[in-house]
């Protein structure tokens, strides 16, 4: 019981239905850990949708030229890659990290492989499982990756604290 006049303090919550103590340094390994392996495994797929949904959407409207709706669904595989590497930009909110790696390994080794060596570039494109010819444009296609996702990671390791 209270005293008469004394402020009400509710009992202390029992030890059953207490959290468990997390340590801020396995949330943290954890959390960098899932948003590499989300950069590293979201950006080839994002490339390859983006490719080949704009890849195979300019070749039906160079064939049905000036129709109607030709390739609308082509379109819309294209943005869904956009998406995807949109989501790749966006662990940069875990940490710079991730999209920084993303860029360097799928936007800046195939960039530079095209530069130096094109001939085993097209011929590695061309063993790829399909009949689409990949990678129609890469030094836009890579030369975009790389720099956007490399500047979103850093954007994110510069971000400052909030308080």
């Amino acid at each position: 019981m209270t005293e008469p006049g004394s402020p009400y303090l509710p009992p202390p919550p029992s030890a059953a239905f207490a959290p468990a103590p997390r340590t801020g340094r396995q949330s943290m390994a954890l959390r960098h850990l899932v948003s590499v392996v989300i950069a590293l495994g979201a950006t080839p797929i994002g490339i390859v949708m983006f490719d080949y949904g704009g890849g195979k959407y300019l070749r039906e409207r160079a064939i049905n030229f000036g129709e109607g709706s030709a390739g609308i669904g082509w379109l819309v595989l294209m943005f869904a890659g956009g998406a995807v590497l949109m989501v790749v930009a966006l662990t940069a909110r875990v940490s710079g990290l991730e999209p920084v790696l993303a860029g360097l390994l799928w936007g800046l080794v195939p960039l530079l492989w095209f530069v130096v060596d094109l001939a085993s570039f097209y011929d590695f494109s061309r063993d790829l499982p399909s009949t689409y010819f990949w990678f129609a444009n890469p030094p836009f296609l890579f030369g975009l990756v790389a720099p956007l996702l490399i500047g979103s990671g850093l954007a994110g390791r510069w971000r400052g604290t909030q308080r």
